[in-house]
């Protein structure tokens, strides 16, 4: 995995993604706080709003398969 920031044609967020680990956190009401770290030290932060992540429908996983060549 690659660490990295995509965007679509229209300029709008596809996509991070994050070797370091990422901080979710709700900042009252609707506001929300995200933080991604990468492997260089550098991190991508995000403020957003969002009603549904108050009762969110989310998965445990376990860990990811590296691809067999």
């Amino acid at each position: 995995m690659v660490d990295r920031v995509d965007f679509t044609e229209k300029g709008t967020l596809d996509e991070i993604v994050s070797t370091r680990g990422a901080h979710l956190e709700c900042m009252g009401g609707a506001n929300w706080f995200l933080e991604f770290q990468h492997e260089d030290g550098t991190s991508t932060a995000l403020w957003f709003t969002s009603r549904s992540l108050c009762k969110p429908v989310w998965e445990k996983r376990g860990p990811r398969e590296e691809p067999r060549e």
